[in-house]
């Protein structure tokens, strides 16, 4: 604690320094004892109600000394020779300034200054409050004081100018002071500062009861309070009668409420078969379709048969017709030698009938060979090469649909493997760009945001670029990946980018998802003075990068939103009613909700997104991409022996062999 001008301590800047211990102020009567405690007492209670001075000298002093007295450094009164009045004695005029701080430390080493300056301005005492988040020094941070407030703008380009959060407050007024001083040191009530008053002097305590009662609580209004209870009573027994009602009428109204289920659910399979009819006319009316062109098929290969045996019977017809007319004008004329050149031009009709006939048997015989059916067959066998055939073309057409069914689905595979190629080719190098895990879309959003607002990724990072999980504690990396994933992905917007950011991604197609949290500074000493972590919580195993100026931010979210404890076995899981996980990854969120998700995706390794380095995950996404080319490379192998396979000619051949005859 330092004092400069202040009482008769003068033009000197006078300093105690307990260092948290118990301290003894001891000194000769008027050396300024009770000046310095009045000091501290006028740091801490800033009313002037709350508080008086010199409470060591007796009641019947307590008005005569005043902050005024005090600034001007009053020290006495003189009888002037001629003069029946007294005047008082000062150290100081009013273009005196004077100043009192006290710096506070906590064992966390969190410091706190209060201090208080006072000057005169057109013979008025004017006061400045202030508190101060580091260690002050009058004989550095005032000595340059000037009524007109340039001391004030020094200080805060000083300690403010290139802070996150404000390292000194000035304060207007001893009631907003009091309330800020309060809040800082945990104090539950402001009244503890004019309890702080009381005790400073306290000699005798005359009625304990009534002293209590005074300085320690809070007024209250019973009759106010009884009266809010006995309303809150009656609205909770309306509440309690308008409850029994309700359940009363949802008893009554289930059973008819589960008849009307069973009624929803007996239309609903009416109308289903219902459906099925309807659909059953066209299903029958299609079947018979393929039966009936099926049929007609068939009796179109028989009506072709019958006529080519139709078409050579009338041919043989003729013949026999003409030979009747020669035999019997031969008969008639008896003509031998007319009769043998007949013959003879019969004898050559039949040889070339002969050949054709050979020829198309060869023909023949050669196709029956490439689909193995029975060469040189007599009626019966070409009947049966027939049927054997027409089956074996059914059969082989259904092979091509089904070769073409699987060429397609083999393309289709290709497509996809060639896309997910790209995609992984343009993922790797997006992280070889950021440098972090995070890749795909959020990163391209970001990335178009940054670049419209004029900020950088440091200014405007991924949760996910600031935290990792320690190097020996990889154990948890999957459980803790699927806690703090969607976490990871969300941005931090600091203050002055915040509406730049909100017009962006208002105004535009982001194409994609993004989620941001507007940075936001919070008072983390009173949070760490209260918050009580687990030694097995997760938020231990993560490591924050330093040097970042979200760095308490985070850790301050990690304990609000993350305080999972992390437990060894299902005996200590089931021991928690909220707020633990496994490092199998199963999790127990708050109000009994449990979650494990196993899929893929989730547990693959190349789509971890914690940490600020990104070479391991660089390599596991080579490796797959090596794996995906692999593949592409053994598709297109299999497309091209699948595609070559398919004998397109083979239902030609089988139609040719229903038109030839034996």
């Amino acid at each position: 604690m330092e004092v400069f001008n202040w009482g008769t301590f003068d033009k000197n800047i006078f300093r105690i320094n307990p260092q948290g211990n118990n301290s003894l102020l001891t000194g000769a009567n008027a050396s300024g004892k009770s000046t310095y405690i009045d000091a501290l007492l006028t740091l801490i209670v800033p009313a002037k109600k709350d508080r008086f001075y010199n409470q060591s000298s007796g009641v019947e002093k307590k008005g005569d000394r005043t902050e005024e007295t005090y600034v001007l450094g009053n020290y006495g009164n003189i009888q002037e020779e001629g003069k029946s009045s007294t005047s008082t004695q000062k150290l100081r005029d009013i273009n005196t300034y004077s100043v009192i701080l006290a710096s506070f430390s906590n064992t966390d080493q969190k410091r706190i200054t209060l201090f208080q300056v006072r000057w005169f301005s057109n013979n008025e005492l004017r006061r400045q409050f202030g508190i101060a988040h580091v260690p002050l020094e009058v004989e550095k941070d005032f000595r340059d004081f000037d009524a007109k407030g340039l001391w004030k703008r020094r200080l805060d380009k000083i300690y403010n100018a290139n802070a996150t959060k404000k390292r000194i407050e000035f304060i207007d007024g001893p009631t907003a002071y009091a309330e800020r001083m309060s809040h800082l040191f945990g104090m539950r009530s402001v009244k503890a500062l004019s309890l702080f008053n009381q005790v400073v002097g306290v000699k005798v305590l005359e009625d304990l009861d009534e002293f209590i009662r005074t300085n320690m609580l809070e007024e209250q209004d019973a009759e106010t309070e009884f009266i809010q209870l006995k309303e809150s009573f009656l609205t909770l027994m309306d509440a309690k009668t308008n409850i029994e009602k309700a359940k009363e009428q949802i008893k009554q109204l289930t059973p008819i409420n589960d008849i009307a289920n069973k009624l929803n659910k007996i239309q609903d399979d009416l109308q289903q078969l219902e459906h099925s009819k309807e659909m059953a006319v066209y299903w029958f009316a299609k079947k018979g379709v393929e039966l009936g062109e099926r049929e007609l098929e068939k009796c179109k290969e028989e009506l072709e048969c019958l006529n080519d045996e139709l078409t050579e019977l009338r041919h043989k017809e003729d013949l026999l017709k003409k030979d009747e007319r020669t035999i019997s004008i031969a008969i008639e004329k008896d003509e031998v030698g007319s009769k043998i050149k007949d013959l003879e031009k019969e004898i050559r009709q039949l040889e070339r009938l002969r050949d054709t006939r050979k020829s198309k048997l060869d023909d023949y015989n050669r196709i029956a060979q490439s689909i193995e059916l029975n060469n040189n067959p007599i009626e019966e066998t070409f009947n049966a090469n027939r049927e054997k055939a027409k089956q074996l073309k059914y059969n082989t057409q259904q092979n091509i649909d089904v070769e073409n069914e699987n060429l397609r689905t083999l393309k289709n595979k290709d497509d996809e493997l060639t896309k997910s190629t790209e995609e992984l080719v343009n993922t790797i190098q997006t992280l070889q760009k950021n440098k972090n895990n995070i890749a795909g879309r959020e990163a391209e959003i970001r990335d178009e945001i940054i670049a419209h607002i004029g900020a950088s990724r440091e200014e405007i990072p991924f949760i996910g670029e600031l935290i990792k999980v320690k190097e020996d504690e990889l154990a948890w990396e999957a459980s803790i990946e699927k806690v703090l994933h969607n976490f990871a992905l969300r941005l931090i917007v600091p203050p002055k980018y915040y509406s730049q950011v909100n017009q962006y991604v208002n105004s535009h197609n982001l194409r994609g998802r993004i989620r941001y949290d507007r940075y936001e500074e919070q008072d983390y000493l009173k949070n760490l003075r209260y918050k009580n972590i687990n030694e097995k919580s997760l938020v231990h195993k993560i490591d924050i990068k330093p040097k970042t100026q979200y760095n308490e931010w985070i850790e301050s979210y990690l304990e609000a939103q993350f305080d999972f404890v992390c437990v060894d076995n299902l005996s200590e899981f089931e021991h928690y009613s909220e707020m633990a996980i496994t490092q199998n990854g199963l999790i127990k969120f708050k109000r009994g909700k449990h979650e494990k998700d196993d899929r893929p995706h989730i547990s693959r390794k190349e789509n971890y997104v914690l940490g600020w380095d990104n070479k391991e995950k660089i390599v596991v996404l080579r490796k797959e991409l090596t794996h995906l080319q692999n593949q592409q490379t053994e598709n297109k192998k299999a497309i091209v022996v699948d595609f070559g396979e398919v004998d397109h000619m083979i239902p030609w051949q089988i139609d040719h062999l229903f038109y030839w005859r034996s």
